[in-house]
């Protein structure tokens, strides 16, 4: 979990990445972004950089996950599964979301998110 702050432009909001062992062998986890106090009725995109883990932030490759458009209060939310192949990971993750007209741009801090195993089956 991460608070996400305005680097550019104005807004705030918090991410919740949850691991979890649906994927079977596979990396799976569960995304939540809220967003309030920024831009209304505006597309946002959210972006996320992955580094190895550590504790360190340093990858400037934001590649999109998924998008969200706020409302007339200037808030929005979205939930998505994002997954990877091979067992369970660790890794270092910072998100960015950006408005679609680049004004506004809030990250969060760096995460370390480490996968679940499957569960085993007898």
């Amino acid at each position: 979990m991460s608070t996400l702050t305005a680097v550019t432009g104005h807004g705030t909001g918090m991410v919740i990445v949850s691991p979890t062992s649906a994927g079977k062998g596979s990396f799976v986890a569960q995304v939540k972004v809220n967003i309030r106090d920024t831009a209304p009725n505006t597309a946002f995109t959210v972006t996320r950089a992955i580094d190895p883990p550590g504790g360190v932030c340093t990858s400037t490759q934001f590649d999109p996950g998924a998008t969200l458009t706020t409302s007339a209060g200037g808030a929005g939310a979205v939930e998505f599964e994002r997954g990877g192949r091979g067992g369970p990971a660790s890794f270092d993750l910072r998100l960015q979301v950006i408005s679609a007209d680049g004004r506004t741009v809030m990250q969060s801090d760096c995460m370390t998110i480490i996968g679940k195993a499957p569960l085993l089956t007898a």
